[in-house]
């Protein structure tokens, strides 16, 4: 299952000063035409009005009046707001959309951003902006990660077809989006080293049966205190939850800790965004746009949408959701940590009056803001611990989780046997003579899979990977990619079989002359690899790189 998110608003027009490549005739600028959504436009305005103020009730001192939007269309449009700077090939909106105090540039073909699903904060001409992909894009992404599961459902076709709830777009999930991301780009000027290392993911025990049977307590807990209606009920249920977190993390490594604080902090704390978002909404009159969403019917009640997100919540905790149809990698751990900092925040919302203050200074966490508001005693805690280890549905959790552990080790052995053995070229780096022997990645945290200490397998995206004195390999299609840091080696296999001569052809060498130390260039299909020094071997049906070090 995908997951995703998003949200948008709609009116003014405020003029920035136009360089010379932006100035352009009036009828240029006329003949500009959108073709991203306008509803998503007309959305994000709804939620700039509350976030782009002095005065913001979801996080007091966040004003996104200066923050640019992004919305794009792989390969077809990006339309850039608000932006003080618009790159190269951007030219004036003049239609009749508008969104408050922002100008609207659009730029067709070839797009900031060329694949689906993208919506996050990234820099656009030295801004961090927000980045919201179309509804199209949002849904082909859905469709691909469904497919799977729709081949592997034994049921005919018409019973497996997705239902048109399936399809469509939720207004409100649209509008929490835009917040959410919102929110990454002030969280990056107000505390830029609080987030996560995705490389601390390396040292996550994600099948331990420990550490998923306290994670599916934890999340019931956290839902208790958070429907509590009186002060009582809250405190016991905060008490629960602390107790089981403690005794959790004790068995976990310091590098692990330090993940979940990080992802809590910087992906929690915007899901809690949302959640405030739909309390702030709440009895609000929505802009006429509004009215044109499909399935929207205004804010006179959203309990339901809060209550909706304690028990996706639950669900998520409990490992009950396969984000990305992957319930054995990380995809699943990271969705948790969103839940679970967004329902710390909207506990401490009722717990300390100045927790978002302190939650942005350096050595902070919500588990230890949480710890100082309750003040929980030992006897208490030991209490809560004992009161959940007798609950009924404890022991379901111990055999549910060790079952996904014994899956999951026996899906990760064949994905290793796969890279490693499958049909098509595998494809192995060898870096070990380099110094120093490191690589750096850029990958999906959403598609990692520790196999063991030394191995871990990113998927999902496509993977680079940069190596000492400048070696680089570029996967042009997403396939499962083994690094090893033991014997410092890169292996991916591809989908297709490799000859001599293709080789030959794209490098411009000989491959079957395995003592040849020469540059290397490979320009494939599926794949790119330079490198300033490497020799080319054939093993098997493997094409083996072996990086050399620079001539002294």
């Amino acid at each position: 299952m995908a997951v995703i998110m998003r949200r948008v608003f709609a009116i003014l027009l405020v003029s920035f000063p136009a360089g010379p490549r932006l100035a352009l005739s009036q009828a240029e600028s006329s003949l500009v035409s959108l073709r991203i959504d306008p509803l998503l436009i007309a959305e994000a305005a709804e939620v700039w009005t509350l976030i782009a103020a002095p005065e913001n009730r979801i996080w007091p001192g966040w004003n996104a009046s200066d923050t640019p939007l992004l919305f794009y269309l792989p390969g077809e449009q990006d339309v850039l707001i608000n932006h003080p700077r618009p790159p190269e090939g951007f030219v004036p909106y003049t239609g009749a959309v508008r969104f408050p105090g922002g100008r609207i540039f659009v730029r067709d073909g070839a797009t900031i951003i060329d694949s689906d699903g993208q919506n996050t904060s990234r820099d656009v001409a030295g801004i961090s902006t927000l980045v919201v992909a179309d509804r199209l894009s949002n849904l082909r992404l859905n469709l691909r990660f469904k497919m799977r599961a729709w081949l592997e459902n034994p049921r005919r076709p018409e019973e497996k077809a997705p239902g048109f709830a399936e399809l469509a777009t939720d207004p409100y999930d649209q509008l929490a989006l835009v917040v959410h991301e919102a929110f990454h780009v002030f969280q990056g000027r107000a505390a830029p080293l609080k987030s996560a290392n995705e490389m601390l993911l390396l040292y996550y025990p994600v099948l331990s049966v420990e550490n998923n049977v306290g994670f599916a307590q934890e999340g019931a807990a956290l839902a208790s205190a958070l429907r509590a209606r009186d002060r009582a009920t809250l405190r016991a249920g905060v008490v629960k939850w602390l107790a089981l977190r403690q005794q959790r993390r004790s068995g976990l490594r310091s590098e692990a800790v330090a993940y979940e604080d990080g992802v809590e902090f910087g992906e929690g704390l915007a899901k809690y965004a949302e959640y405030r978002l739909f309390e702030v909404l709440q009895g609000s009159t929505p802009a006429p746009a509004m009215q044109w969403a499909q399935g929207f019917s205004g804010y006179g009640d959203l309990d339901l949408r809060r209550d909706r997100l304690i028990g996706r919540m639950v669900e998520h905790m409990r490992g009950e959701v396969p984000v990305n149809n992957d319930p054995y990698g990380a995809a699943p751990l990271r969705m948790r940590l969103y839940f679970s900092g967004m329902a710390i925040g909207a506990l401490l919302d009722r717990l300390s009056q100045d927790w978002k203050r302190r939650i942005l200074e350096p050595g902070t966490s919500l588990t230890g803001l949480a710890q100082e508001a309750v003040q929980a005693s030992p006897s208490e805690t030991r209490h809560a611990l004992e009161e959940a280890r007798r609950d009924s549905d404890y022991q379901a959790l111990v055999v549910a989780k060790t079952q996904l552990g014994e899956a999951g080790r026996a899906r990760i052995d064949a994905m290793v046997e796969e890279i490693e053995h499958g049909e098509g070229t595998g494809i192995v780096v060898d870096y070990a003579a380099l110094e120093p022997p490191n690589a750096a990645m850029a990958f999906s945290p959403f598609g990692i899979t520790v196999v063991d200490e030394d191995r871990t397998i990113f998927s999902q995206v496509p993977i680079k990977v940069r190596l000492a004195g400048g070696a680089e390999v570029v996967q042009r299609a997403p396939r499962p990619l083994l690094l090893d840091k033991r014997r410092k080696l890169v292996r991916f296999r591809l989908l297709r079989t490799l000859t001599r001569e293709d080789v030959d052809r794209a490098s411009g060498l000989q491959a079957t002359a395995p003592d040849r130390v020469t540059g290397v260039a490979l320009e494939l299909p599926e794949f790119a690899f330079r490198a300033p020094r490497a020799q080319l071997r054939w093993e098997g049906k493997d094409l083996r790189i072996v990086l050399q070090p620079p001539e002294k």
